[in-house]
Formats: structure tokens, sequence, C-alpha cells
């Protein structure tokens, strides 16, 4: 088993959409350290809506967007 797959179940495991730091940098489970920075500092984060306004697609972040949504 490769660090990424372990990584990865991990993920899955706890409920994560995958990582991100505090430089900006995140990726989802299905592309999972697909960029060219390193990863030592990686938190296992939450998919949220874009809210940057550059167009992203979704951010990861620390809480998960679902405790923010009124039920």
């Amino acid at each position: 088993m490769t660090v990424k797959e372990i990584v990865i179940k991990y993920l899955k495991e706890n409920s994560y959409d995958g990582l991100y730091n505090e430089n900006g940098c995140g990726c989802d489970i299905e592309n999972l350290v697909e960029c060219e920075s390193e990863c030592d500092e990686c938190i296992a984060g939450y998919k949220t809506p874009c809210d940057c306004g550059e167009g992203c697609e979704f951010h990861i972040n620390r809480e998960d967007y679902d405790i923010f949504e009124e039920h």
C-alpha cells in the first residue's frame, strides 16, 4: 500500500473530502496531491463552495460546510 493510498483510506474512513494547507493549496480525494507542492503541512479538510470570486469549483477547509447550513 502506498502513502497516497493510506492517506485516501484515512480521509474516506473519517469523512474528509481532501487536503488543504494555510497557504491556500487544496485538493479533493479524486485529485489528491496532483499539485507540485510539498504536502508535509497539509491538513485533512472538507469540501466547501468557492467564495473567493476566482472561479474555483470548491475549496477544502477545516470546517465542514454542513455545520454552516441552516436546517
